[in-house]
């Protein structure tokens, strides 16, 4: 069978594309690449733009525009997230309102529409099966953390520093520095991570940061519910993610080919990552996927008690009931919890925790409900790592992998 899908990889069939009009395409979208490749990121997305404009179906120049797009994203949130701390330190110096909730709204809505481009390119992108772009990302010669110039971060910033077993690579060595070759497949796992920071976005503009209080001696704390539809929104923002995640799953089992990978699967050897990939990892993976979509259906639910035993030192007897997800987000409500009751916690009271859990979440907060196997994975995780058979290194590569 393989044999069989090379033959239509090379002859141009799997593609859609004949070798010609490829070439052709490429050849369009190459000042956009150039651009792209010299950190000219502005005049990569113009480029990106006029070649879209004459072949709306170069894939090519989607992928550039997408990229470009999603650097202007990360660009103005970084700004507006510094405008908002600085914001927060003037407002508590002045005693008024820590978040500004307007700015707070434009900030959101800005890096979601952003985000928004980016998808759209990325699914002009994905109609062509054939899709490849060469891309040296730690290449980029950019001031990431606004310094004033390029500084030792800036340039570190993307390199690959540790080889497999872990040992840092020396500073000279080509390998920190690697040509990567991303396909469709890294076009899912872009989609993906785009849904999950819109859910996350959408999820932040759903409450007022700012706590008020429900009584006049303060001892009510309350976190005000602003935009109940945020919340249905970020819902329906993570399914989706978790159906581009589960079809980059797919695609990257089915690849043939084995070149410079950004996600390689178990049979592939050529991936710059120094991230060892199994069989197990996949099944986990999937595993992981499975889970986040019952949880978000209302199908399972949170085990409070096992979400306890992952604490340094879990109480020996821990409080029941379930967090039901899909009701928390479809359900909601103002988070309403006294002080008094915030000392329950510390005293690791069940009955009591169970009492302020049942009052803070309301319909979100079930007496019975089939557990989600999630906590007993990472529970798994945490015990591997407390036995010395993993490095929790390695589970940070997992949840990179997951998105």
């Amino acid at each position: 069978m393989r044999i069989w899908l090379l033959l239509l990889l090379f002859s141009g069939c799997a593609t859609g594309l004949s070798a010609a009009r490829r070439a052709e395409l490429d050849a369009d979208a190459q000042p956009a690449l150039l651009a792209l490749q010299g950190a000219q990121f502005d005049q990569a997305k113009t480029l990106a733009a006029e070649s879209l404009q004459r072949n709306p179906d170069n894939a090519r120049a989607a992928g550039i525009a997408a990229i470009a797009f999603y650097r202007q994203a990360v660009h103005d949130f970084v700004a507006d997230a510094m405008t908002i701390a600085s914001s927060f330190a003037a407002s508590m110096l002045l005693r008024g309102s820590i978040v500004n909730t307007d700015f707070l709204t434009f900030m959101l809505e800005r890096a979601d529409k952003r985000l928004q481009n980016v998808d759209a390119a990325l699914a002009v992108v994905e109609k062509d099966p054939g899709f490849s772009l060469d891309l040296c990302l730690a290449c980029w010669n950019v001031d990431w953390n606004r310094s004033g110039d390029v500084d030792e971060l800036d340039r570190h910033l993307l390199e690959i520093e540790l080889d497999a077993a872990g040992k840092p690579l020396p500073e000279n060595d080509p390998r920190r520095r690697p040509t990567f070759r991303f396909d469709v497949a890294d076009v899912a796992w872009l989609r993906a991570m785009v849904h999950f920071q819109r859910a996350a976005l959408a999820f932040g503009g759903a409450y007022d940061p700012n706590i008020t209080f429900a009584s006049r001696n303060k001892e009510k704390l309350v976190l005000k519910l602003r935009d109940p539809k945020k919340l249905l929104e970020a819902r329906d923002l993570a399914l989706e993610g978790l159906t581009h995640a589960a079809s980059c799953r797919k695609l990257v089992l089915a690849e043939v080919d084995d070149e410079r990978e950004w996600l390689p699967h178990p049979r592939q050897k050529s991936h710059a990552m120094p991230l060892e990939v199994d069989d197990a990892l996949f099944e986990t993976w999937a595993g992981v996927l499975g889970d986040l979509e019952r949880l978000l259906k209302g199908q399972e639910g949170v085990s409070v008690a096992e979400v306890a035993q992952l604490r340094d030192h879990p109480p020996e007897t821990p409080p029941g009931g379930y967090l039901d997800v899909d009701a928390f987000l479809t359900q909601p409500r103002d988070l309403i919890v006294g002080r008094g009751e915030l000392k329950a916690l510390r005293r690791d009271d069940p009955g009591a925790i169970s009492e302020l859990l049942g009052r803070l979440l309301g319909p979100a907060y079930k007496s019975s409900l089939p557990a989600s196997p999630l906590i007993g994975r990472l529970q798994r995780m945490r015990k591997e790592i407390d036995r010395g058979e993993d490095t929790i290194e390695r589970k940070l590569r997992y949840l990179l992998w997951l998105n």
